[in-house]
């Protein structure tokens, strides 16, 4: 209670002090899960204006991440000595709740958010499974934002329905996927001069989500078995990429790599990884939908489906999405072995069409250039009534 009442009381007094702080015009402030990392949609916006003479600022948890931030991004400790650049900034992104907000109306709060493709259910849909703390963090975000991120008119809704947010939306799709709807080969050259790996390689992707135990039970695959499947089906050499959640990348999980299962987990983006893949193994996050705008080969290995969906459920039946799923090796394997391109892509367009989706290239810029006009005329009413006709507005 003492410690509440406490950090409360700096809280109300941080405030106070961030009143006093001028707005620095030119000065941008990024986030992406919390400081964990230069990702996600608030780092394809930022690339987007990296080469426009701004002051770019990303909030970071440790001065190694700081140091791997390309030119014109300057890393900020994540934290309350971050407040003064959070004052003092006139835009800020970012992609999950903040828990500091010291905004002023001269600030123009972007809140891309990160999951899509209708995926678990979150915030109001799970209120009885968020604590107090985080409910009153989620209300005061949404109090404060200006503007949302969509990538289909299904997540419109979503944030007006169970976001606790009544402002504007703005559907254009969200900036991480440039990267997959446009050419790729570049980032397949890249992974492979990072790994020091064969190019005459295909990738598949291995990217399961955490457990609320931080088990590695579900992450049974066979890993020779099902790239032998692979490479049968495909009539392609692979190598399996690994990218674990950062929730258990620290963990020793068991999992044996060689020279066909590599770790990627410590690879910086994972929207690369996806770029570069040629098929994707995943099981209930939104990599799922991310990898499928590529319109290549999604399968999901659930060995725990019945015991996850207890915890945490989605918003469609989970045989409702496009990507066939197993909960064994052997289920896995014949997926694999018997999959058909052309009844995939039938699904793909039947569940694009259900959410709405929007497949444009170009999100990260068209963002970029709202952020210019906001910057330019210091209005947002102005910048409202510009963009009136692609802000979906609270109904």
């Amino acid at each position: 209670m003492i410690k509440r009442i406490l950090k409360a009381v700096i809280r109300r007094v941080l405030w106070f002090i961030s009143l006093l702080l001028p707005v620095k015009k030119n000065r941008i402030l990024f986030c992406s899960f919390y400081g964990r990392g230069y990702g996600d949609n608030p780092k394809y916006i930022c690339e987007a204006l990296r080469d426009k003479g701004y002051d770019l600022l990303w909030l970071v948890k440790n001065e190694k991440e700081a140091k791997s931030l390309p030119s014109g991004v300057k890393g900020v400790k994540y934290g309350f000595g971050a407040i003064f650049y959070i004052a003092t900034s006139a835009v800020w992104v970012n992609n999950c709740r903040s828990e500091f907000i010291f905004k002023k109306k001269s600030q123009l709060y972007i809140q891309t958010w990160h999951g899509g493709g209708a995926q678990k259910r979150c915030e109001a849909d799970v209120i009885e499974k968020l604590s107090r703390s985080y409910l009153k963090m989620a209300r005061r975000d949404s109090i404060h934002t200006d503007i949302m991120i969509s990538e289909s008119r299904f997540m419109t809704n979503l944030y007006h329905k169970s976001f606790w947010y009544k402002g504007y939306v703005l559907e254009c799709g969200y900036p991480r996927y440039d990267i997959l709807l446009g050419d790729t080969s570049k980032y397949k050259k890249k992974v492979c001069e990072y790994f020091n790996l064969n190019e005459d390689y295909e990738f598949v992707l291995y990217a399961p989500t955490f457990r609320a135990d931080f088990s590695f039970g579900a992450y049974n695959i066979d890993f020779d078995r099902i790239i032998n499947a692979i490479e049968k089906r495909f009539n392609k050499k692979f190598i399996m990429l690994v990218h674990l959640h950062p929730n258990v990348a620290s963990v020793e999980g068991g999992i044996i790599y060689n020279d066909k299962v590599i770790n990627s987990t410590a690879y910086p983006d994972m929207q690369e990884l996806m770029a570069a893949s040629a098929l994707l193994i995943g099981d209930y996050s939104s990599v799922n939908y991310d990898f499928c705008l590529k319109k290549q080969p999604v399968f999901r290995f659930v060995s725990d489906l019945d015991e996850y969906l207890n915890d945490r459920d989605t918003y469609f039946s989970f045989d409702k999405y496009p990507y066939p799923y197993a909960k064994n090796n052997d289920e896995l394997e014949g997926l694999i072995l018997n999959f058909n391109e052309e009844s995939y892509n039938m699904s793909l367009r039947a569940f694009f069409k259900k959410l709405g989706a929007l497949m444009n290239s170009g999100s990260s810029m068209q963002i970029a250039n709202l952020i210019d006009e906001y910057l330019a005329i210091k209005n947002k009413k102005k910048l409202f009534l510009k963009y009136s006709n692609i802000l979906k507005g609270y109904k």
